[in-house]
């Protein structure tokens, strides 16, 4: 939901753990909302109103969010990934009863982190409180980034919240946490000791969230993605830069150079370019002049402005239909399964459905896709 956010927020403890003086850097920087945005939020609304509902909950407030912005982002694979959702939850809750009774589902719940970082609160999804087990369950929307659960400090930290604030009530020796990502059906779990945890915030959390809170060392890497100082951040632009150091043949990279001071940064080079691409052009175009540079109209494609006036007209003029027209085309196949439904789309046409292999890609050894064999590609059309 919509409100107040942390100096260090949860959502970004990626970040500002490994960079500590990110959040303060970005502190007076004004947050931009974003279609992609929005539309996560209506899709968390419709997920936490569905578990509401099923509790007998209230829903004015999910219901003041889908009024806003239902007219906008609402589909039929929304109802669907969110009605995936609910059963997930629901099924954990379920089996959580069968082992404790009185266990309970918090929908939407507010958890404190004071204790282990400075004025930082935030909101948990979903959390099922019981003996035994507690599960902490967080829904993403987004499909770009596959999210994963495992040792994932946002996760961590809900559950560390909602572990500090029950475990007086129940006896909770292990925390589940759960990401539904349902667009890319990804659902990561990871499981951790309730001692680990809390010796996970007291040797790594805290020590880290008081270094940010005090200013902080910068430290570029892969988590500048999504930093709102990325185009301006000296550190960042120095790694990139310096990447290439003098070596034996200062004119060519090697093979060596390659691995160690190339390829382990390209996401970082990736991610520093398009910020400073998107705020110059930003600032551009907000009047600050950039020496040498100018902002210019980009390319354009031209269009009919009324397509059945233009038919109209050449039919007049004797042109045959088939001559101007098109063929009926099949819609692609995420606005089929947008005006079927996923699931059903799948089950209907599962037998029309091929996956080319994709284009090759140099990733890293801890990429979890299994590694191309190049040699046996060579061979594979030789009886």
């Amino acid at each position: 939901m919509a409100g107040k956010h942390a100096l260090l927020s949860p959502s970004a403890a990626h970040r500002w753990m490994n960079c500590t003086a990110s959040p303060l850097l970005e502190k007076d920087v004004q947050d931009t909302s974003s279609a992609f945005a929005e539309e996560g939020t209506l899709a968390h609304a419709y997920c936490a109103r569905k578990l509401k509902a099923f509790l007998g909950l209230d829903t004015a407030d999910e219901d003041r969010e889908i009024a806003e912005l239902d007219g906008k982002y609402h589909t039929r694979e929304m109802d669907e990934h969110t009605d995936t959702y609910r059963a997930i939850v629901l099924e954990k809750f379920n089996a959580a009863r069968e082992r404790t009774r009185d266990a309970q589902l918090l929908v939407e719940v507010r958890l404190d982190f004071g204790r282990y970082i400075p004025e930082a609160f935030g909101t948990s999804d979903a959390v099922i409180i019981a003996d035994g087990v507690m599960e902490v369950i967080d829904f993403k929307y987004g499909k770009g980034v596959r999210v994963s659960a495992v040792e994932n400090p946002q996760m961590k930290i809900y559950a560390l919240g909602a572990w500090d604030r029950f475990n007086f009530e129940y006896n909770i020796s292990k925390v589940r946490m759960t990401i539904v990502q349902p667009r890319i059906d990804n659902l990561s779990e990871f499981e951790t000791g309730a001692g680990d945890l809390v010796r996970w915030a007291e040797d790594e959390l805290r020590p880290k969230a008081e270094e940010a809170y005090a200013g902080g060392k910068q430290r570029p890497g892969e988590w500048c993605r999504f930093c709102k100082v990325k185009a301006g951040c000296k550190a960042l632009a120095a790694a990139c830069l310096n990447a290439q150091r003098a070596h034996a043949d200062p004119r060519l990279i090697g093979k060596e150079d390659m691995e160690r001071d190339i390829l382990p940064l390209l996401p970082t080079f990736k991610t520093w370019l398009s910020g400073v691409e998107e705020y110059s052009l930003r600032q551009a175009l907000d009047g600050v002049q950039y020496k040498g540079f100018k902002v210019v109209e980009g390319r354009s494609v031209r269009k009919i402005a009324d397509p059945g006036a233009v038919m109209e007209l050449l039919d007049r003029e004797g042109f045959a239909r088939e001559t101007y027209l098109k063929p009926a085309e099949l819609r692609a196949i995420t606005d089929l399964e947008r005006l079927i439904g996923r699931k059903r789309f799948g089950t209907l046409c599962a037998d029309y459905i091929i996956k080319p292999q994709g284009k090759p890609a140099l990733v890293p050894e801890s990429d979890k896709r299994p590694a191309l064999n190049r040699a046996a590609d060579d061979f594979s059309g030789i009886q």
